[in-house]
């Protein structure tokens, strides 16, 4: 999406790949500042091991922008020109907001009994309680009977199979990760009990294949890369063409549901 971006306005964009750890990534940006680069685009999980790297960029006047964090510690923060992100709680409400409307289209009971699948992480739970919000305001009782699992599927499904034993009377699995979800999923399919719904976050392939399948996995909640790039490319041709840009752009999230494909917020919440 960035790529597509800034090429569209006539700029030559030299990538490179940090790979899966801190060393990596910092020699991969080191070798982008030595070309005599006019802007630095960010998305990585190392941003703290950058910092050096950052105040580099700071002395040599090039701006940066991080792409896809709202989060960035303070220390980081105040090296970027620019960063954009989409907010937990935000994404997990448009969901909760879907699945009200999808309840709602299959006359389903309004008194919910749902198992949050997610790590015990203050971010990750702000999705669960933007989910949870979004489903109240629309109608639904929300009754929260417990949070297992973590990130990763083996020990969510774990989780969701105890929960499966010990109560008959579950209607959504709701997982704040990929990951999270799909272990939920497996535990549905392994039990045979797929009249627990499950919704997810993170809008992977095999979640998306499974809400195309039409079954039980009714949804993912999906950040919108392609729309963060696009952001980010208009803030940083702001930037050179003299302009200035203000930090903390929050970019929506969309929906990917069974029966509708990708739901954006403007078609769900009109804004």
């Amino acid at each position: 999406g960035f790529m597509a971006a800034a090429e569209a306005q006539g700029w030559e964009v030299i990538f490179a790949d940090g790979g899966a750890d801190a060393e990596s990534t910092v020699q991969a940006v080191e070798d982008l500042i030595s070309n005599d680069i006019d802007a630095l685009a960010v998305s990585t999980n190392y941003s703290e091991s950058l910092m050096d790297t950052f105040a580099t960029c700071t002395e040599q006047g090039i701006p940066i922008f991080y792409i896809g964090n709202l989060n960035l510690v303070p220390e980081v923060q105040e090296y970027m020109t620019f960063w954009e992100g989409t907010r937990s709680d935000s994404a997990g409400y448009l969901g909760g907001v879907w699945v009200a409307q999808y309840l709602d289209s299959i006359d389903y009971k309004k008194d919910l009994n749902i198992v949050c699948v997610s790590l015990m992480q203050d971010t990750l739970l702000q999705r669960y309680e933007g989910f949870a919000q979004g489903l109240e305001e629309n109608g639904y009782t929300v009754n929260l009977v417990n949070t297992v699992g973590d990130l990763t599927r083996e020990n969510s499904l774990t989780g969701c199979e105890d929960m499966l034993t010990a109560h008959d009377d579950l209607d959504i699995f709701y997982g704040t990760a990929g990951t999270s979800a799909l272990g939920a999923y497996d535990a549905t399919q392994n039990s045979g009990r797929t009249e627990v719904m499950v919704v997810g976050f993170d809008g992977e392939d095999e979640e998306i294949q499974h809400v195309d399948e039409g079954g039980n996995y009714i949804a993912t909640i999906c950040q919108d890369p392609v729309g963060e790039a696009e952001v980010t490319v208009e803030a940083i041709k702001t930037v050179l063409d003299g302009g200035t840009v203000e930090g903390g752009h929050e970019t929506p999230a969309q929906v990917y549901g069974t029966g509708t494909g990708y739901v954006t917020s403007e078609e769900l919440l009109g804004e």
